[in-house]
């Protein structure tokens, strides 16, 4: 007979599969990153995660050389919750397997997460092989968008659950990869209809569980559970108009993702003018095609 831990265990485990065949955004994700995992199967892959079990889960199916790690001690507890095998943790940076040991490389809403994500990227270039690769799954950072705003007012952006940054732009992407990776062209997706509803999804999930709600505590009792019921019932709701939402393409989009192919590491030195300035801050304050600073 099991215990009454082991149960509620069980429970909390079914509901947040349920909650993730309601959540459109995660299941995105989860097409999304799909996409780029053709002919892979006989690859040996890496995926670092920040705590979305469910999501882990079901990337991994059908790939029997698969190794997931945590980005932090949170996240960590989340993983070992719900899957099966244990996970290791990522501390100041050092991943724990040797040079060149992985095919492929999945970063999953990590980058945020760490205080120096271009000594982080220089980790993830260790442990991919020469022919590797890097998907990297990431939020899209536009700071004066209305999703923004409303992300600062009702404290549902990144860093008021305790990530380091709200996002990247794609230029922020390119600054720490130029040096050891090919960086393609960056694909977006989450119009901003979509994630502005979601704004709102975010802040009563937030009434019932202080973090993520695929964040899993060890901590989690009976009472949970119908937290849990109740937010399945009101996902559902609201599932049919987020389908809607989803198709205004034409809108910005708020999530992105790319697969780069490794390379040597190569620090790219931006070149300096004789007086010390920067070609960028020579254009600034100088008009082009002319040689007066007016």
């Amino acid at each position: 007979m099991l215990s009454s831990k082991t149960k509620i265990k069980s429970e909390i485990n079914e509901w947040q599969t349920k909650l993730f065949s309601v959540s459109l955004r995660r299941k995105n994700k989860l097409k999304k990153i799909k996409s780029y995992l053709n002919n892979v199967s006989d690859l040996k892959i890496l995926e670092i995660s920040s705590g979305d079990a469910v999501l882990s889960q079901k990337l991994m199916e059908n790939h029997n050389n698969w190794t997931t790690v945590s980005i932090n001690e949170k996240s960590s507890k989340s993983l070992n919750y719900y899957l099966k095998n244990k996970t290791e943790i990522i501390n100041n940076n050092k991943i724990p397997f040797s040079d060149g040991e992985f095919d492929l490389l999945i970063i999953i809403d990590c980058l945020k997460n760490v205080l120096d994500d271009y000594e982080f990227i220089q980790e993830c270039h260790r442990v991919i092989n020469n022919n590797g690769w890097v998907i990297i799954s990431e939020r899209k950072k536009y700071p004066g968008s209305l999703v923004a705003l409303l992300q600062h007012i009702f404290k549902t952006k990144p860093v008021s659950t305790g990530a380091i940054r709200n996002g990247y732009t794609s230029d922020q992407l390119y600054r720490i990869l130029k040096d050891g990776f090919d960086v393609p062209e960056i694909n977006s997706y989450s119009n901003a209809l979509l994630e502005t509803l979601a704004v709102f999804n975010d802040l009563i999930q937030r009434s019932f569980f202080k973090i993520p709600v695929w964040i899993i505590s060890n901590y989690n009792k009976k009472e949970d559970l119908y937290r849990y019921r109740n937010l399945y019932n009101l996902s559902k709701l609201t599932y049919p108009l987020m389908w809607i939402f989803s198709k205004f393409n034409f809108l910005p989009n708020h999530e992105m993702i790319l697969k780069s192919r490794r390379r040597r590491w190569s620090p790219r030195r931006q070149p300096k003018l004789v007086d010390g300035r920067s070609i960028a801050e020579a254009t600034i304050n100088t008009r082009i095609g002319t040689a007066a600073p007016f």
